[in-house]
């Protein structure tokens, strides 16, 4: 689960969908990604850790079993980062 969360764009993905269900195109504009092909990588990469899941055709969620890990990983890197005086997302 780290290392599907560790990537900085996969992170960045968790944190969009912590806050609710997204289609795949407002993800893919969020994140500034030309294609939807690499946004893909990433996403299979975390439904395969159990860090979301598709609910519908082009919308991703995380889900209610993974929000409270996600979570935590986002408040552990907000404290890194804090100490080491560098932002995160």
């Amino acid at each position: 689960m780290l290392a599907a969360a560790g990537h900085p764009a996969r992170f960045e993905i968790l944190q969009l969908l912590v806050t609710g269900p997204r289609p795949i195109a407002e993800l893919q504009t969020a994140l500034g990604l030309a294609s939807p092909g690499q946004l893909y990588h990433h996403l299979k990469t975390l439904a395969s850790a159990g860090l979301v899941e598709q609910p519908e055709r082009g919308v991703y969620r995380v889900p209610g079993h993974a929000v409270f890990p996600v979570l935590a990983l986002a408040a552990a890197a907000t404290d890194v980062a804090e100490r080491s005086g560098t932002e995160t997302g």
